[in-house]
């Protein structure tokens, strides 16, 4: 996935990564995978409709 990943950012491609881990444990899979697309984690507690809307224009207009 990691490699997959990095294939993606070298080609450009824009990405948002929902974080849905919760509780005590958490891994930090979602921040790697995130790192790895050169992109953007979000946690669930983040995702509403308007800040997903300005992370939506954010990252279009990076890329």
């Amino acid at each position: 996935a990691s490699r997959a990943a990095r294939l993606l950012a070298a080609d450009g491609t824009a990405s948002v990564v929902v974080d849905c881990e919760s509780g005590p444990v958490r891994l930090g899979l979602a921040g790697a995978l995130a790192r790895d697309l050169a992109g953007t984690a979000v946690t669930l507690d983040e995702l509403r409709a308007d800040s997903v809307a300005s992370l939506v224009r954010h990252v279009r207009s990076a890329a």
